[in-house]
């Protein structure tokens, strides 16, 4: 029995050796070692690293060449620029402005012919428009669309405060020939070229010249060379081989203008007897208010 235990120690130990060198130049890894082969690495991209413990992401690597800073967005409140262009409902009469799509809604107010407000939308054959806080609805059929901005409207708001102001030759004008605003101005009487510089001064700033010929030589803005190419707001030129009047085109074939006692005071009218002698227009750019010939 003796014997038997002394060979079984011998085996064991023989066993053991021989494993000893079959793992030679190996080293062992403890047993709780994660290999870090396959481990994925924290990122490099600025954000906080998933592996951090540290909510805050502290240990997070920063970018090196980090976004600039975007500017703050637009509050809600913060009106657009009177320069912005909008689409406006354009009056071809005086016409209601109801508070529902329909002849049995009641009036809120009439629209001047030749005045405008922002188009909303179109239900069936109305128009929804805004003034101030109400909203209103006034018939397709007796207005037109047309691209304008508050600055052009203020232009256009003051001659039409002028409707019925009778025409005189010569009247005098709101500025001096030196572009100084004239004492002696009273607004009593226009003729064609000082109602023109009158609408452009009073709701813009705009110094025209005092008559038709140095208003046609007005460089600030966009020349307008066919009729076609008019919009609201623009102000053109008519006459045979040279230059005789001077109107405000409103869009949808209507004037704002003066032209003689016969013909009558300051008034909305249409183009037709204007538009075969049209010769060129211009479109002022309303930011710029110094120039004055």
């Amino acid at each position: 029995m003796k014997r038997r235990r002394v060979n079984y120690a011998f085996v064991f130990l023989l066993l053991f050796s021989l494993l000893l060198t079959g793992c030679k130049g190996t080293s062992a890894a403890p047993l709780n070692a994660v290999s870090t082969e396959t481990e994925p690495q924290p990122p490099t991209d600025g954000f906080a690293s998933p592996f951090s413990d540290d909510p805050s992401g502290e240990d997070a690597t920063k970018a090196e060449d980090p976004l600039p800073d975007l500017p703050p967005p637009a509050k809600e409140d913060e009106p657009p620029s009177e320069h912005d262009t909008y689409i406006a409902v354009c009056a071809k009469t005086n016409v209601n402005v109801r508070t529902g799509a329909s002849t049995d809604e009641a009036i809120l107010f009439t629209l001047k012919k030749g005045d405008s407000l922002p188009l909303l939308k179109k239900i069936g054959n109305w128009y929804a428009v805004k003034k101030g806080d109400d909203v209103g609805y006034l018939y397709a059929d007796y207005a037109y669309l047309a691209e304008t901005s508050a600055a052009l409207e203020k232009v256009i708001r003051e001659g039409l405060k002028k409707i019925g102001i009778p025409y005189e030759w010569g009247a005098p004008r709101i500025l001096t020939d030196k572009g100084t605003v004239n004492p002696y101005f009273t607004g009593k009487s226009f003729d064609c070229s000082s109602f023109v510089q009158y609408c452009y001064y009073k709701g813009a700033g705009i110094k025209l010249g005092n008559y038709t010929g140095s208003q046609a030589d007005y460089t600030v803005g966009e020349k307008i060379t066919t009729y076609s190419a008019l919009r609201r707001g623009d102000f053109y030129f008519t006459g045979g081989s040279k230059i005789s009047h001077v109107v405000i085109y409103l869009g949808g074939g209507l004037l704002l203008q003066t032209y003689s006692a016969n013909d009558g005071p300051v008034s909305v009218t249409t183009d037709e007897r204007w538009k075969t002698n049209f010769l060129s227009g211009r479109r002022p750019d309303l930011m710029v208010t110094e120039q004055f010939r």
